[in-house]
């Protein structure tokens, strides 16, 4: 009896050496099949494969396949290879910050056209989205890749598909001024209206950077130039405001060209005039005095600020100039708060701008 028991322990003892041997084996063939798809060695992983490497092994530290890492350098011999030997095409990153990324998301993003038709042509879900929502349209058209943008398009991307904030590719291709992509898009369908969570629309992302290309483009669609913001710190800034505040003349003439409120206020009443005058932005400043700006608005709260003060307060004298010029009024005051009674003069005055005093007191400022 003692016999038979040892020889049955022993028999399992042997299997389970076996067992581990295998797994041994397969840990191996695992780690070196991910090693060699990084470093796109084709025949590495043929041979592998023959032993008996799992196609669609994972990475220990984030779960990537073989066929996401060759998709992410562009090895379109290797993607082929492992597509041909049944590779999940559709596996998702499992863990760390592309967490649910897919071999065509990963492509997209780094605008391998090969790799990107290989993958759509063994059915990879053309609008699979990560763990932040975003596609591969989105990837794509975020690093200007026009033509991974039109093979996307071809497959029926998702045009005006939304990640997590909101944001679509004609916003992010506008944000980044990829004006090529953003002619793609809007070809497509593309919804040059749509607001991201916080309101902002791609018209208003390309103002920002002053992308000229891009703002001209989406002005052709027909989008809402007077659109504003309704979230966030900034409730209430049309684009003019926006690049007015940025100094981005060429797009201030066009946005004012197609029919931008000059005098559109944001929520606290503070105009794109105002904006550009607290910044010095002579050029804008023109541009929009000449657009029928109203010189002598002033912001909410009847704390009565104008441009010209903010102008003075900076010792911005080329824009002061502009400003009264215009018919600014000089001896204009802040009517309430702790700075109630202030003037543009004494703002210029008691921040050292002397050149800008003088110029005020020239006009009559402090004559009253």
């Amino acid at each position: 009896m003692y016999t038979l028991f040892s020889r049955r322990i022993a028999s399992l003892r042997g299997v389970v050496v076996v067992l581990v041997m295998l797994t041994c084996n397969s840990l191996a063939l695992s780690d070196e099949i991910h090693d060699a798809a990084r470093v796109g060695d084709l025949k590495r992983i043929q041979a592998l494969l023959d032993k008996g490497a799992d196609v669609n092994a994972k990475d220990d530290n984030d779960g990537a396949t073989p066929l996401m890492l060759s998709s992410y350098k562009g090895y379109a011999d290797v993607v082929h290879a492992l597509l041909a030997k049944g590779a999940d095409v559709n596996a998702r990153i499992a863990d760390g910050p592309f967490f649910g990324r897919t071999a065509l998301i990963i492509a997209s993003l780094e605008g391998h056209i090969d790799v990107v038709q290989a993958l759509l042509a063994k059915g990879a879900d053309v609008n699979a989205k990560e763990n932040h929502g975003q596609t591969a349209l989105i990837a794509a058209s975020t690093n200007g890749h026009v033509e991974v943008v039109r093979a996307l398009l071809a497959k029926g991307a998702d045009v005006n598909a939304e990640e997590n904030f909101g944001q679509t590719a004609l916003m992010m291709a506008s944000y980044k001024g990829h004006a090529d992509v953003v002619q793609a898009l809007l070809a497509k369908g593309a919804d040059a209206n749509a607001k991201e969570n916080f309101g902002q629309t791609a018209l208003m992302m390309a103002s920002y950077k002053g992308h000229v290309d891009v703002v001209h483009a989406l002005l052709a669609k027909g989008v809402n130039v007077n659109a504003k913001i309704t979230g966030g710190r900034f409730v209430g800034r049309t684009a003019l405001m926006i690049a007015s505040l940025e100094g981005h003349a060429d797009v201030v003439r066009l946005l004012l060209a197609k029919g931008a409120d000059v005098n559109a206020k944001d929520n606290n009443g503070w105009t794109a005039l105002m904006e550009a005058s607290q910044e010095g932005y002579v050029d804008v400043v023109r541009a929009l005095l000449a657009k029928g700006a109203d010189v002598n608005i002033t912001n909410n709260n009847n704390e009565g600020v104008t441009a010209l003060m903010v102008a003075s307060l900076g010792g911005h004298a080329d824009v002061v100039q502009a400003l009264l010029a215009k018919g600014a009024d000089v001896n204009a005051k802040i009517t309430s708060g702790p700075y109630a009674g202030t003037t543009a003069l004494e703002m210029a005055a008691n921040n050292g701008h002397q050149d800008v005093a003088r110029l005020l007191r020239e006009q009559g400022g402090g004559h009253e």
